[in-house]
């Protein structure tokens, strides 16, 4: 407890040594992973995006036939040349 009177510790103004480093999440926190780029996080490249679950971007590919299959088409040729055959 604080001596009374005293105010309360602020972690902001505590100083470096209280302070997260820029960046660092909590534990169990999890990072989306971009479905278009599988290797990489969400970047949230769309500027109102949070994740892939609102990007515009995977809405677009996600819904159009055309941009789907060639979608499929390089996810197979990638999973392909990373797991080769015999």
């Amino acid at each position: 407890m604080s001596a009374p009177g005293a105010s309360p510790v602020n972690p902001v103004d505590a100083g470096p040594a209280t302070r997260r480093p820029r960046g660092h999440k909590p534990p169990g926190t999890v990072t989306p992973r971009c479905p278009l780029r599988p290797d990489e996080p969400c970047t949230q490249c769309q500027a109102y995006a949070t994740g892939p679950d609102d990007c515009g971007l995977v809405y677009l590919v996600m819904s159009d036939p055309d941009l789907l299959e060639i979608y499929r088409e390089k996810r197979r040729e990638a999973h392909r040349a990373d797991h080769p055959e015999g």
